[in-house]
């Protein structure tokens, strides 16, 4: 054979789902059309275990494999298997979106959102990680420049980005019903519920369902108390809002800010909780869901909500806290939880010696907590992660996804 002429190759892409008592793999493998398996073999490649982080550099091996890391089926089987790993996403103010890699330490921007510009502020908005799907929803979009319309008031919109972790791109989807900034929203399975918030011209009572797969919004019943500012979790299941600027409701009730209302999905009704936040004067402190149960940074402690007993018990202490000038002079992290583990990511903090010294953050700590109702948890193990480098500052947005 001539060596100018190319060998035609023919490969199977072995997925390696299981093992077998006997110690061998047991292979599926994808033939680009999602509906068998194939029978040609190449054995030796596991592909359903690979890093994430070298998923996106197999894509550009060939269109089969490029088709095969893109499926559902794909990023299902690495669920099933156990080879899904969780990465967190933020958005530092000034700075481009940026995806944190656990396993290998490291930090990796994202591309540019389109059609967002240099001299436009974007704040208020709402993030959620869907499958592998990272949606910025709604928000206010206001000029810095003093010669457009936007500069003094700005214009709440609808809109709906989508970035989209296989392919590293992003896109639009379907605009919200209702305009809204400063709303709570939450997951479940691949539907995104938004509530409340500021409209044009009003606070807002009303909730919409995004369903990811149709591309569609659609209404459900509205909560008891037109709120602000609030947050969204999903917690066993229900979804709950939480905290906020409240207004009164229909029955001329006005509940503390420090309530929250939960969905019943066989009713499809609010349930309202009249006072659950440990301070109801202030909007909640950075929030997530730790193994399970509610957890928010309140001054300087870690306090971890209890359903049962509607109170809340103390875990641990905020990284630096003797540091700070009061038990308040931090503000503006993240807080998430990946893999078991609380992580405190950037924000400002004001000096102790320094009064009007301030230090933007551009931190990544992380520790591991005990969720028990049995006492008190005085010393807290934090830990540091490569920092986020040049983005630093108040955190905008932030999400845990997984694939």
């Amino acid at each position: 054979m001539s060596p100018n002429r190319k060998m035609p190759i023919k490969m199977r892409v072995t997925l390696c789902v299981s093992s077998t008592p006997s110690g061998r793999g047991k292979y599926g493998s994808f033939d680009g059309s999602f509906s068998r398996f194939s029978t040609a073999q190449t054995f030796g490649l596991p592909i359903i275990r690979v890093q994430r982080i070298e998923l996106l550099k197999l894509r550009l091996v060939c269109t089969s494999w490029k088709r095969l890391l893109e499926s559902k089926e794909f990023r299902d089987l690495r669920l099933k298997v156990g080879s899904a790993e969780a990465w967190l996403y933020v958005l530092a103010c000034c700075s481009p979106f940026s995806a944190f890699d656990p396993f290998s330490n490291k930090w990796f921007s994202l591309p540019q959102i389109p059609r967002l510009y240099d001299d436009t502020i974007w704040q208020g908005f709402a993030c959620v990680a869907v499958g592998p799907s990272l949606l910025l929803m709604g928000g206010i979009h206001q000029s810095t420049s003093a010669a457009t319309p936007l500069y003094s008031t700005g214009v709440v919109c609808a809109d709906l980005h989508i970035y989209n972790a296989c392919t590293n791109q992003w896109s639009r989807g379907a605009s919200m019903s209702t305009p809204r900034s400063w709303f709570a929203a939450s997951v479940i399975g691949d539907c995104v519920y938004v509530a409340g918030g500021q409209g044009h011209d009003r606070f807002l009572d009303t909730v919409e369902l995004y369903d990811l797969k149709k591309n569609s919004w659609s209404h459900v019943s509205s909560m008891n108390c037109v709120r602000s500012s609030c947050y969204g979790f999903t917690l066993n299941g229900k979804i709950w809002i939480i905290g906020g600027e409240v207004m009164r409701n229909q029955h001329r009730v006005k509940p503390g800010r420090g309530s929250a209302e939960v969905y019943n999905f066989e009713s499809g009704s609010w349930s309202l909780i009249p006072e659950m936040l440990l301070n109801s004067e202030k909007v909640p402190g950075p929030s997530t869901v730790y193994c399970g149960r509610l957890l928010c940074v309140h001054q300087s402690k870690l306090m971890m909500y209890s359903g049962d007993t509607n109170s809340w018990f103390h875990v641990g202490e905020l990284s630096g806290s003797e540091m700070f000038s009061n038990q308040n002079s931090r503000y503006g992290f993240a807080c998430e939880s990946l893999n078991d583990e609380l992580y405190i990511i950037g924000g400002t903090r004001m000096s102790r010696h320094y009064r009007h010294s301030v230090q933007l953050l551009n931190t990544n700590e992380a520790c591991k907590l005990t969720p028990s109702c049995g006492g008190e948890s005085k010393n807290t193990s934090w830990w540091n992660l490569a920092s986020m480098g040049k983005c630093e500052g108040t955190i905008v947005a932030s999400a845990v996804m997984t694939m």
